[in-house]
């Protein structure tokens, strides 16, 4: 197995880049937890997450800043050449976000990288030509040279195949997101706290996500008017960052009944999602494409039914347990869903609270990269997506 790894962190702004920060922390603590020698770089502290560092300045893992250079996020792709190019021994490296730079010539560096989704094939119409021409143009050649690409579902491995070929998928290993479930652990607010114990005291809904247009939020929006008029008690909670577009629609487009009930609570810390996952009714999440759906995993892990879209990697990532939408972008059988869900309120079992945990625990995670850079790769069937839970 792998006894040395470095990663660099260059692609991380702390609320600027979706769910992959928290997978690739969650990836972090799970490689503390092994024999292996972990090193993460990164250009400086205030780029991470306030709970990541603080975790950091408690563990041994070796770390170092480097190449800090001013500038938005795309600088990453900068930084990690330069860090690429001060290579000097050959042990592994890892990209955590898909973007894998050239090697000086002759040296023998071996390299891995986690190719998150390639949403934009599916969904070409929520990215710039700009963004699609550069990814077509970069991913064959990541592809060629990558020593290791890590895809995060066998969805994602399927659609490599679909787009790009069998050669490229013969270079994909499936490594599942990690879940940090240590992060979520709830403290009891205090009396300065009333605001968000009165949060936590509600009837609600809860849906957690970036709100990108891929999320489908409006669709969610629209069945909630309808499904709010048959439970005036309920809310919806939409955790994340929030979209000037999903602002106006709820301003214009919801009834003022529904709309007071309806709250953009923006980023919380680890724990207070942690206590809104555990007393939600319902987590819901209508989104048209997933790479994996960490939110939809952490909530079942803390004992939250779901409702999900039944596409991508989502049945896939939830081992099938919960509810599904089939079709995302229908009012109709959200409505009816949600309705059946709310009225049956049916929780998941121990067991399958104990799998979800079990499945995507950070430690096995790990060990898993690691055997698959070593090359003892193993077939993830605890990931396929058409098991019968």
């Amino acid at each position: 197995m792998v006894s040395a790894l470095k990663i660099p962190l260059f692609t991380i702004r702390h609320q600027q880049i979706g769910g992959t920060e928290f997978a690739i922390y969650n990836l972090v603590r799970g490689l503390a937890q092994t024999n292996a020698r972990i090193q993460v770089v990164y250009d400086t502290l205030e780029h991470l997450s306030p709970e990541f560092r603080n975790w950091l300045s408690h563990t041994t893992i070796d770390q170092s800043a480097a190449f800090g250079l001013p500038g938005q996020k795309n600088v990453r792709f900068l930084q990690e050449a330069l860090f690429e190019w001060s290579r000097r021994k050959p042990d592994w490296v890892l990209y955590p976000n898909y973007f894998i730079p050239p090697r000086r010539p002759f040296f023998r560096g071996r390299s891995a990288v986690i190719l998150h989704d390639i949403q934009y094939k599916l969904l070409p119409q929520y990215h710039s030509k700009q963004r699609k021409a550069w990814l077509d143009l970069y991913l064959p050649w990541m592809f060629e040279r990558a020593d290791r690409v890590i895809v995060i579902s066998q969805s994602e491995k399927r659609y490599v195949e679909e787009f790009f070929g069998t050669k490229a998928a013969m270079k994909c290993r499936v490594v599942p997101n990690a879940i940090d479930w240590n992060r979520f652990d709830a403290h009891q607010p205090s009396e300065e706290e009333s605001e968000f114990s009165n949060l936590l005291s509600q009837n609600y809904l809860l849906t957690v996500c970036h709100q990108f247009p891929h999320k489908n939020l409006q669709t969610l929006l629209t069945a909630f008017e309808q499904i709010a008029k048959r439970h005036p008690d309920l809310r919806l909670y939409m955790v994340g960052t929030n979209s000037a577009s999903n602002q106006q629609f709820i301003a214009t487009k919801l009834s003022p009944s529904a709309r007071e009930r309806v709250r953009l609570l923006g980023f919380l810390s680890d724990s207070e999602l942690g206590q809104l996952y555990r007393n939600a009714k319902l987590f819901v999440l209508p989104s048209l494409y997933e790479g994996f759906g960490m939110p939809a995993v952490e909530a079942l892990g803390l004992g939250t039914p779901i409702l999900v879209s039944g596409t991508t990697a989502l049945p896939e990532a939830t081992l099938g347990i919960g509810r599904y939408v089939e079709h995302p972008t229908d009012v109709d059988e959200w409505i009816a869903k949600l309705e059946r869900a709310l009225v049956t309120s049916q929780r998941p079992t121990a067991e399958d609270i104990d799998l979800v945990r079990r499945t995507f625990e950070p430690r096995t995670t790990a060990l898993a990269l690691l055997g698959t850079l070593d090359g003892c790769d193993t077939d993830p069937g605890y990931l396929n997506p058409d098991m019968k839970h």
